[in-house]
C-alpha cells in the first residue's frame, strides 16, 4: 500500500477523528449503581472441571467457496460443513469419535434464470439437509414463532413460497445463507445421530432476522428451530457459541465480576456466566442490551468465560429446552443445573489447540476450513468434469484468479 505525503496527512487525521469518537462511545456511562448491584447478585461462578465421565460433545462448524466458478451467467458454489463427536477419555482428556453421517460437501450450480434458479437454491438446501424444504418449514417451530413476532397467521406454502432466495452473483447473500445452511444441517444429523451427543454446540448465535417480517424468512432459520425442537425431544442441548458477544462496555461488566468474587474462598473470576435477563422472566433488564434483540425469541442468553485469556463469549440456549432441562423448581436448583452445564463445557475447552474455547467446535473448523490448495484442486476438479461432459473450458472464469487476487 502507498500513500504520497498528502494522503498520510489526511488518513492521520481520520484516525484521530475515529479514534475520539470510538473513546467517547466506550466511555458513556451505561451502568448505573442500583443495576450494578442487580448484576453483582446475578454472576455466577463455575468450577475449573479437569475430569469427567460419560459426557459426549458434538460440534458443528462450516466453509466454502462462494463462488468457486462462474460460466457466463451461472456460478458454482461449494459449501463444506462438519460435524465432530468427542467423548470424556478419564485418561486421555476429550477423544474424537467418528461422525460421519455429520460430513457434508455440496456442488451447487446456480443459473440466473430467476425459476431455475429458484430450484437449483431449494435443491441445494434439501440435499445438506436430506428432507424437503416443506417438511423442514412444517416440523420446525418457526413458524409458530413468526405467527407471533407479526402477529398473522402463516402458511406452510406461503413460507416456502417467500423464501428468500438471491441471485447467483449475490456471492455475500449465498455465502451466509449455504454455510449456514450445511452447519445446522451437520448439526441436524448429529443430533438425528442413533448415538447422539449430549451437547452440539453450533459456532453463531440464535439469531432470527426475519421473525418479525410479514412473510420473507430464510430458510437456515427454519432450520436453527428445527434443530432446536429435535434436540429437545431427545433431551439434547443444541446450543449457539459466539466468540463476538456483540455488547458494549463489557469492561464495566468484568469489573462488576471481579468484585462479585473478592473475599469468596477458592473462586477464581476467569469461570463466571451471567444469565442475560429479560424483563418476562426476572423484572429488569441490562442497558448494555440497549435495543439490541438479545436474548433472541425463544432463547436463553448467557454471557460467559471459561478462561482469563480468551474473551467473553455468548451462550444462546432454546428456551423450552431451558424450561425443562435447566430451570429448577428453586433459585438454587436452576444454578446447580447451570453450573453443570458450565463445568461441562469447560472441561471440554481444555484442549490445548483451542483452550478456553470448546475444541469440538474448533475441530469442526479446522475440518471444515479450504485452504487455497484445496480450492484450486475441487475448482479443477469441477472444470474437468463439466468439460469432459461437452462444456466449454475458456467460459470457465475464476474472478479472484482472473483478477491477480488468488
Amino acid at each position: 500500500m502507498r500513500f504520497s505525503l498528502h494522503f498520510r496527512a489526511g488518513l492521520k487525521r481520520q484516525i484521530s477523528e475515529l479514534a475520539g469518537e470510538m473513546a467517547a462511545w466506550e466511555t458513556a456511562p451505561r451502568i448505573d449503581e442500583s443495576e450494578a448491584e442487580k448484576i453483582k447478585r446475578s454472576i455466577k461462578f463455575f468450577a475449573h472441571t479437569a475430569e469427567r465421565r460419560d459426557l459426549v460433545v458434538g460440534g458443528v462448524d462450516g466453509s466454502g467457496d462462494y463462488p468457486a466458478l462462474s460460466y457466463g451467467d451461472s456460478f458454482i458454489y461449494v459449501t463444506v460443513a462438519h460435524g465432530t463427536r468427542y467423548t470424556a477419555d478419564p485418561t486421555h482428556g476429550l477423544r474424537e469419535l467418528p461422525a460421519p453421517e455429520a460430513e457434508i460437501v455440496e456442488f451447487s450450480w446456480l443459473p440466473e434464470d430467476p425459476a431455475k434458479r429458484h430450484r437449483a437454491i431449494d435443491a441445494a438446501f434439501e440435499r445438506m439437509v436430506g428432507q424437503s424444504i416443506i417438511d423442514v418449514i412444517a416440523e420446525s417451530d418457526y413458524r409458530a414463532l413468526k405467527d407471533a413476532g407479526t402477529k398473522r397467521g402463516h402458511t406452510i406454502e406461503a413460507l416456502a413460497r417467500e423464501l428468500i432466495r438471491p441471485h447467483a452473483a449475490d456471492a455475500g447473500n449465498l455465502a451466509i445463507q449455504l454455510r449456514s445452511t450445511g452447519e445446522l444441517a451437520a448439526g441436524l444429523k448429529l443430533i438425528r445421530a442413533s448415538d447422539p451427543p449430549k451437547y452440539v454446540l453450533y459456532d453463531g448465535t440464535f439469531s432470527l432476522p426475519f421473525v418479525t417480517r410479514a412473510n420473507l424468512s430464510l430458510f437456515h432459520e427454519h432450520l436453527k428451530r428445527l434443530c432446536c425442537v429435535d434436540a429437545r425431544k431427545k433431551g439434547i442441548a443444541f446450543m449457539a457459541l459466539s466468540k463476538s458477544h456483540g455488547l458494549p462496555g463489557v469492561e464495566s461488566l468484568e469489573s462488576l465480576v471481579a468484585e462479585a468474587s473478592s473475599g469468596a474462598h477458592g473462586i477464581h473470576p476467569e469461570h463466571w456466566y451471567l444469565r442475560i435477563p429479560t424483563q418476562r422472566r426476572d423484572g429488569w433488564s441490562l442497558a448494555l442490551i440497549e435495543s439490541r434483540s438479545v436474548p433472541p425469541p425463544a432463547t436463553v442468553s448467557y454471557l460467559v468465560r471459561f478462561h482469563r485469556n480468551v474473551p467473553v463469549m455468548r451462550l444462546d440456549v432454546d428456551e423450552r429446552y431451558w424450561e425443562q432441562f435447566i430451570s429448577g423448581e428453586t433459585a438454587e436448583a436452576t444454578i446447580r443445573n447451570e453450573a453443570k452445564l458450565f463445568e461441562d463445557l469447560d472441561y471440554a475447552s481444555h484442549d490445548q489447540r483451542a483452550f478456553g474455547y470448546p475444541y469440538p467446535i474448533k475441530a469442526g473448523h479446522d475440518r471444515a476450513s479450504l485452504t487455497e490448495a484445496e480450492r484450486t484442486v475441487l475448482r479443477k476438479m469441477i472444470v474437468d468434469a463439466a468439460v469432459e461432459a461437452g462444456m466449454n473450458r475458456k467460459q470457465f472464469k475464476s474472478a479472484s484468479v482472473a483478477t491477480g487476487h488468488g
